[in-house]
C-alpha cells in the first residue's frame, strides 16, 4: 500500500486501549533519556507524553500536554464541533490544577471557567468570556466562513470587530481589467517573448472574495478584494486607501504562467513596464529563463540538462565591482552544490550562447577527487562541467567525509562525545565542510574561510571550526543531552595563529517543560556570569528574566525583567510603567507597555482602538529621569502608519512628532518630523520633506527640506537629481551626504567615497558576511575586523557579543592583566536597544551606559537622557591603574553602535545608516539604500520602502525575508488557490511559486502556516498536480496528499509534500473544510522538517507503514500535530485492478475522493 493513502487510516492502526477506559486515543512519549525498555508512567524529566482524545469520527475531541504548563500540571485544548461536523469554535489551552492523563468530561467548562477569573498573577493572562476563536459559516453546503472572530472579549463574535468575508463574482462597477500576455517564440534568443493585450473582464467571468479586517467599520477602507479565474488563479487584488482602488495585477500567457505583475502605481502599464512592473520570460521548458524587477535590468537565468541553475547574470564582479559576469553553480553526482565561481562576461557570453553551451556539454556535474586545483585553489572535485576555464572560485562545499583539503585528520572525543567518523563510518548525506572565499580587491589573491562541522554517532552536529582568512579560528564545541538541546559549549577564538586564544564557555539548564531556565557565561578562568534566569507562566510564556551578577542561582542578580501579554498572546509590557517606582524595590532601569484594542486610562483623546495587531501607542519610562514618554499612533487603511504623536508625562508636546505621506506603492512622498527640544511648550520643526522619484518609478530623484534645519535630514545640496541608481537598482550617488558608493555582485557596498576625500571600504566573504571595514578618513584609517562576532579596532579585540548582551574588552597594560567588563542590553518589541547597562565595580552599582529611544522610522531622539559611558582604564593617586566607568564628551563615541533593530549604525564621515546584513538603511528618509532581494514576495509594496511602512508592527532581520512555501508543479495556481482559502490571512504567492503573507493569525493553525511561510531554516516545497500516479513512485497511487521526506544541507531543511489538487478538492467538500488538505499538507511538511532537524536527520524519505506505526517517527510527528484532516478515508480494492477511496459523513452519505484502474 502506498504511503498516500497512510495519513487517512492512521488511527485504526493504534491500539485500542485508552487512558481513559471508554475513551479512543493517541498517546505519544517522547523520551529525553536513553532507556530500552518502556517506563510506564514516566515523569516530565524522563519523556514529554501528549494525549489525543478522538470521538468516533477519529475527530480530536481532547489533547493534553502531560505536565507541561509552567508549574508542572497539564496544558488541555478542548475541541468542538456544530451539528454539521465544523469546528466552528478552537479553543485557547488552559492549565488544569493537577496533572493526569485521563480524559476530562468537563474541559470545556474548565477552560471558560479559566479564563473567565485567571489565576493570580492575573497581570500575565487578561480575562475573557471568550477563549476561542469562532466562525460563522454561510447558510449552504458550501460552508463558506461569513465571519472569523479571534479569542478575547474585543475580537467576540457579534462585537463589529471580526475579520468578515464575502462571497461574489465580478460586475461591471467592479472594472477589472483583463490583461493577456500572449507568449511567441524567438527563435534566435530560444525563450517565448511576450506582448501585452488589455481589455476588460465581462461581469460574472470571475470569483470575487471581499475581506474586511478588524478595524473595518464601513466603506471600503480596511477591505481586500480578489478577483480569482476559473482556473484559480489570482488576476487582481484590490484594496483600498480613502476609498481609492489600489490594485495589483498579475498576468498570465497561455501556458498558465505568470509573466507580468503590475502594482498598484502602475496606471498605465504598457507604458510602465521597465521602472514599475515585474515581467518573466520562459523557455520551451517552461524554465523562467529571464525575468526584470521593478528598477533593475534583466536578470537572466541558464540551465542544465537536469534543469537545474547553473548560472545567473549578469552581475557585478565580486572584487571590484567594475566588471560584469556571470555567477556559476556546479553540482556533484548527486545534486548537491560542489562549488560556484565568477565567470567574466565578453560581448558573445550572451543568455542563448551560455544555455547552447550547457545543452551540449558533456559533463553535468563533478566528482570528488584528491586533488584538482581551480584557481589556484584546491576544491577536492574535478573540473569537468562548463566552465572548465576563466573562472574565479567562489566557494566550495564539502559533504559525506573528511576527505578535502584542510580537513582535519584526528578525531578526538568532543566533550566527552565520539565523533561519528572512522574507518567503517562515514556522515553519509550530511555537510562536513566549506571553503568561503575573501573578496579582496585583488582577484589572484586566495585568502578565504574554511570550515567544517563534526557530528556525534547520532548524526548530531558537536563541533564546528572556522579558521577565518587571517589564519586565526573559531571553534566551538557543543555537549548534548539525549534530546540534543545543548547542555554546554566551549568556544575558542584568536584573531591570527599567533594572537592570544580567548576561551568562552556557556552552560544551560532547563526545567522539566525543556523550557530554558538559566544561561551562564564564563570567560577564561574568571567567574561565570549569570546572563539569563528565567520563570514562565502556567501557559508556558516568559514571564521573567533575572540577569547580570556572579550569582548563579539568580538569588542577587542586576537586573529583573518581567513580561505579560493580552489575550491574543500579544506583548503588552515589559516591567510596569505604572508602577515603576515600587516594582522590584523599585530597581528596574527602563520600563515598555503597548497598547492595540485597549483604551483604559487613554489620555489622547484623539486615539483610535486597533483590533487588527496593529500598535496604537507606545509607552516607556527609564530610571535616567523617571519621565513617561509615549507615542499615538495612526494609520491610513493599508496599515501604513501615518504619524506617531509624542506625549511627555501624558501630555502632547509635539517635541518628537513624526509624520508621512506615501504614493500608491508605499514610496514616501512627505515626511515632517520635530525634534531637537524635549520642552512641554515648545516644539522644533527639524524636517519637512518634499520626496521626488523617476518619473514612473521607485527610484529617488530629489529630496528637498523645507525646513533649512541641519538636524534630522541634512539637505547638503540642491539640485535637480541628487540621487542616482546603478542598473542593478542600487544607489550609487547621494549628493547630499556627498558620497558615491561601488557594490559588488552581491549588490553590497565595497567602497564608500566621500567628496572630501574620505572613503569607506568593505571586505566581505563569498556569502556575504563582512568581514573588514576600513575607514579613511584622508589622514588616518580605522580598521574594523568582524571575526564570528568579535570585533576588533586595529588589531586588538574590542568586544564581542553575548545573548543579553555583550562583553567590553579592556587590554592589558603596564603590568595590569586584560578584563572582560559585562554589559547588558534592554530591548522593546522590535529588538531596539532602548538601553545599555553595566556594573561600575570601582564605585559600585549599575550604570546606565547609553540610553536610545528612537522616531518609529529609527532615527534616535536627541537632547534628553543623552549621556554617555564607557568602560575605561583610570589612573589612580598612587600610580596604579583600574577599570571603572566614565562619562564621554559630546563629539565622542562609543565603540559599541548597535541600536535599532539591534544592527549596526554606521554614522563614520556622516553616512548615517543601519547594516542590515544584505542592503543598508537611511532612518533620515526611511528608505533602503538597495531593491529587495526579495521583492517578487511583495509586489505590492515598493522594492525600497522599510518594513511595508508599518516600523512598529514589523522588523526587517537581514534586508531580506525567511525560507520559503513554494509551490510547483502544473497545479501550483490551484493549490496555492486551496491553501489561501483555508486562512483568513492575504497571501501572495510570486513567479517561482513562493508564499508571503503580512497577515495576522487568527487561530492556532494560522500560526503554524505563518510559521512555516516565515522560518528562516525550512523549506517547504509542494508539489501539485492532477494525476493519479505519485512523482515520487509512479507504481503508486496518490489519493489527497504526500508526506515525501526531507534533506538537509548547509544548515537548512527542505521538506517534499505532494497535493493531487482533484483528490484534495474532493475531500475538502466532503468534510466541509475549504483547503483543508492544503493547509495540512504544508503544515505536516514543515513539521516534518522540524522534527527531522530536531532528530538530526538529514534525509528522510517518503513515509512507510512503518513510519506510520512508529509513534516516534518523524512522519508520524508531523501529521499528528499539523492541522486534522477532519475525517477518516475508506480504501477499496476489488480485483487488484480497481479501486476507490472515499468519505462517509456522520449521515452514512459516501463521497468519492479518488478511483483508479490501475494496481496500487
Amino acid at each position: 500500500m502506498k504511503n498516500t493513502l497512510l495519513p487517512y487510516i492512521a488511527c485504526l492502526l493504534l491500539p485500542i486501549a485508552a487512558q481513559s477506559q471508554d475513551q479512543n486515543y493517541v498517546r505519544t512519549t517522547a523520551y529525553k533519556i536513553e532507556t530500552w525498555d518502556t517506563i510506564a508512567s514516566p515523569t516530565a524529566a524522563q519523556a514529554a507524553v501528549q494525549i489525543t482524545y478522538l470521538d468516533g469520527l477519529g475527530r480530536p475531541m481532547q489533547q493534553r500536554a502531560h505536565r507541561q504548563s509552567g508549574t508542572g500540571t497539564d496544558l488541555v485544548t478542548h475541541f468542538a464541533y456544530d451539528a454539521f461536523g465544523r469546528m466552528a469554535k478552537e479553543y485557547l489551552p488552559y492549565p488544569t490544577q493537577s496533572a493526569s492523563l485521563a480524559y476530562d468530561s468537563t474541559a470545556e467548562a474548565g477552560v471558560l471557567a479559566y479564563y473567565v477569573n485567571p489565576p493570580a498573577p492575573s497581570a500575565a493572562t487578561e480575562a475573557t468570556a471568550n477563549p476561542y476563536s469562532e466562525k460563522l459559516f454561510e447558510n449552504s453546503h458550501l460552508n463558506r466562513v461569513l465571519k472569523q472572530a479571534a479569542p478575547g472579549n474585543p475580537w467576540a463574535l457579534g462585537s463589529g470587530h471580526e475579520v468578515k468575508m464575502a462571497y461574489d463574482t465580478n460586475t461591471e462597477a467592479d472594472e477589472v481589467k483583463m490583461y493577456t500576455a500572449n507568449a511567441t517564440w524567438n527563435t534566435t534568443s530560444k525563450i517565448y517573448d511576450v506582448s501585452l493585450v488589455s481589455g476588460n473582464h465581462a461581469p460574472g467571468q470571475l470569483y470575487k472574495n471581499v475581506t474586511k479586517n478588524e478595524n473595518w467599520t464601513s466603506g471600503l477602507d480596511n477591505t481586500t478584494e480578489e478577483f480569482t479565474d476559473k482556473e484559480g488563479r489570482i488576476v487582481l487584488k484590490r484594496t483600498y486607501e480613502s476609498g481609492v482602488r489600489h490594485d495589483t495585477y498579475y498576468v498570465y500567457d497561455q501556458f498558465g504562467n505568470l509573466s507580468y505583475v503590475f502594482p498598484p502605481l502602475a496606471d498605465n502599464p504598457p507604458t510602465q513596464l521597465d521602472d514599475l512592473c515585474y515581467q518573466y520570460k520562459y523557455d520551451h521548458r517552461n524554465r523562467l529563463a529571464e525575468k526584470k524587477l521593478p528598477g533593475r535590468e534583466w536578470q537572466l537565468m541558464v540551465y542544465d540538462r537536469l534543469d537545474r541553475i547553473v548560472a545567473t547574470g549578469p552581475t557585478s564582479s565580486p572584487f571590484t565591482g567594475t566588471l560584469k559576469g556571470w555567477v556559476i553553480t556546479k553540482y556533484d553526482p548527486l545534486g548537491r552544490v560542489a562549488y560556484t565561481g565568477w565567470y567574466q562576461n565578453t560581448d558573445a557570453h550572451t543568455r542563448q550562447y551560455i544555455q547552447n553551451t550547457f545543452n551540449s556539454w558533456p559533463n553535468q556535474w563533478e566528482t570528488r577527487t584528491a586533488s584538482q586545483t581551480v584557481d589556484n585553489i584546491s576544491v577536492g572535485y574535478t573540473n569537468n562541467a562548463f566552465p572548465t576555464s576563466g573562472m574565479k572560485v567562489l566557494s566550495v562545499s564539502w559533504y559525506d567525509d573528511y576527505a578535502f583539503p584542510g580537513a582535519p585528520t584526528a578525531f578526538p572525543d568532543v566533550e566527552g562525545q565520539t565523533v561519528f567518523y572512522n574507518s567503517t563510518k562515514r556522515p553519509k548525506g550530511m555537510p562536513t565542510g566549506s571553503w568561503t572565499r575573501a573578496l579582496q580587491v585583488e582577484p589572484s589573491l586566495t585568502a578565504g574561510e574554511l570550515a567544517y562541522t563534526l557530528y556525534d554517532t547520532k548524526g548530531r552536529p558537536i563541533s564546528t571550526k572556522l579558521t577565518n582568512y587571517l589564519g586565526g579560528h573559531t571553534i566551538t564545541d557543543r555537549k548534548l543531552d539525549f534530546t540534543g538541546k545543548t547542555e554546554y559549549t566551549v568556544t575558542k577564538h584568536q584573531r591570527t595563529n599567533s594572537d592570544t586564544e580567548f576561551t568562552v564557555r556557556e552552560d544551560f539548564t532547563y526545567n522539566t517543560q525543556d523550557r530554558l531556565l538559566s544561561h551562564t557565561h564564563k570567560i577564561n578562568s574568571l567567574p561565570a556570569e549569570l546572563l539569563a534566569l528565567n520563570s514562565y507562566d502556567k501557559l508556558g510564556r516568559l514571564s521573567s528574566k533575572k540577569t547580570g551578577g556572579n550569582n548563579l542561582t539568580g538569588s542577587s542578580f542586576y537586573q529583573k525583567v518581567d513580561y505579560s501579554y493580552n489575550i491574543r498572546g500579544w506583548l503588552k509590557a515589559i516591567n510596569s510603567i505604572d508602577n515603576f517606582a515600587t516594582d522590584d524595590a523599585g530597581t528596574d532601569l527602563f520600563a515598555f507597555a503597548l497598547r492595540y484594542d485597549n483604551t483604559e486610562g487613554i489620555y489622547d483623546f484623539s486615539h483610535r482602538p486597533l483590533y487588527n495587531g496593529n500598535i496604537s501607542e507606545t509607552r516607556w519610562m527609564s530610571r535616567s529621569d523617571g519621565k513617561e514618554r509615549s507615542y499615538t499612533y495612526t494609520y491610513d487603511a493599508l496599515n501604513r502608519l501615518n504619524k506617531a504623536a509624542y506625549f511627555k508625562d501624558r501630555n502632547y508636546t509635539k517635541s518628537y512628532d513624526e509624520s508621512m505621506n506615501y504614493d500608491k506603492n508605499g514610496n514616501i512622498t512627505h515626511l515632517e518630523r520635530f525634534g531637537e527640544l524635549d520642552y512641554e511648550s515648545v516644539s522644533i520643526l527639524i524636517d519637512d520633506l518634499e520626496y521626488t522619484y523617476l518619473p514612473g518609478g521607485n527610484q529617488l530623484l530629489k529630496i528637498k527640506d523645507n525646513t533649512l534645519h541641519p538636524s534630522g535630514f541634512r539637505d547638503g545640496i540642491d539640485r535637480e537629481a541628487e540621487y542616482k541608481h546603478d542598473t542593478y537598482g542600487n544607489m550609487i550617488t547621494d549628493d547630499n551626504k556627498g558620497i558615491v558608493a561601488i557594490y559588488n555582485h552581491m549588490n553590497l557596498p565595497i567602497q564608500i567615497s566621500f567628496v572630501t576625500g574620505a572613503k569607506i571600504t568593505y571586505l566581505y566573504d563569498a556569502s556575504g558576511k563582512k568581514l573588514k571595514k576600513t575607514v579613511w578618513d584622508g589622514s588616518d584609517d580605522t580598521p574594523t575586523d568582524y571575526l564570528s562576532g568579535f570585533q576588533y579596532i586595529h588589531e586588538t579585540l574590542d568586544f564581542f557579543p553575548t545573548a543579553e548582551g555583550y562583553v567590553k574588552y579592556i587590554r592589558p597594560l603596564r603590568g595590569r592583566p586584560a578584563r572582560f567588563n559585562y554589559a547588558y542590553n534592554l530591548t522593546d518589541h522590535l529588538g531596539n536597544i532602548r538601553m545599555s547597562y553595566g556594573m561600575d565595580n570601582d564605585k559600585g552599582g549599575l550604570v546606565i551606559l547609553e540610553e536610545n529611544h528612537y522616531y518609529p522610522f529609527g532615527m534616535k531622539h536627541e537632547k534628553y537622557n543623552s549621556d554617555k559611558y564607557e568602560y575605561v582604564e583610570i589612573s589612580k593617586e598612587d600610580g596604579g591603574y583600574l577599570i571603572g566607568i566614565e562619562p564621554l564628551g559630546p563629539q565622542q563615541r562609543r565603540s559599541y553602535q548597535y541600536k535599532y533593530n539591534g544592527k549596526e549604525w554606521q554614522d563614520e564621515m556622516g553616512l548615517s545608516m543601519y547594516d542590515y546584513g544584505a542592503r543598508n538603511y537611511d532612518p533620515a528618509i526611511g528608505r533602503w539604500m538597495n531593491i529587495d532581494p526579495l521583492a517578487e514576495k511583495m509586489t505590492r509594496h515598493s522594492p525600497y520602502n522599510y518594513a511595508f511602512n508599518n516600523p512598529l508592527r514589523f522588523v526587517d532581520p537581514d534586508g531580506m525575508q525567511g525560507q520559503d512555501v513554494i509551490f510547483k508543479g502544473k497545479e501550483a495556481a490551484k493549490a496555492f488557490a486551496q491553501l489561501q482559502s483555508s486562512t483568513n490571512m492575504e497571501l501572495t504567492m510570486d513567479s517561482k511559486g513562493k508564499v508571503h503573507t503580512n497577515g495576522t493569525p487568527e487561530n492556532y493553525s494560522d500560526k503554524q502556516l505563518l510559521a512555516a511561510i516565515n522560518s528562516e531554516s525550512v523549506t517547504v516545497e509542494v508539489t501539485a498536480h492532477s494525476n493519479l500516479q505519485s512523482t515520487w513512485d509512479e507504481s503508486a497511487t496518490i489519493i489527497t496528499d504526500s508526506f515525501n521526506g526531507s534533506s538537509t544541507s548547509e544548515g537548512k531543511t527542505t521538506s517534499f509534500m505532494e497535493i493531487q489538487v482533484d483528490g484534495a478538492e474532493r475531500w475538502d467538500k466532503a468534510v466541509k473544510g475549504p483547503g483543508t488538505v492544503a493547509k495540512h499538507a504544508v503544515i505536516e511538511g514543515f513539521l516534518g522538517a522540524l522534527q527531522a532537524r530536531a532528530q538530526k536527520l538529514d534525509f528522510v524519505g517518503p513515509a512507510t507503514i512503518t513510519d506510520m506505526a512508529n509513534k516516534n517517527s518523524v512522519y508520524r510527528f508531523a501529521h499528528d500535530n499539523a492541522p486534522s484532516q477532519n475525517g477518516i478515508l475508506t480504501i477499496q480494492q476489488s480485483d487488484g485492478r480497481k479501486g476507490r477511496a472515499y468519505h462517509k459523513d456522520e449521515n452514512g452519505k459516501q463521497t468519492n475522493i479518488q478511483t483508479w484502474p490501475q494496481k496500487m
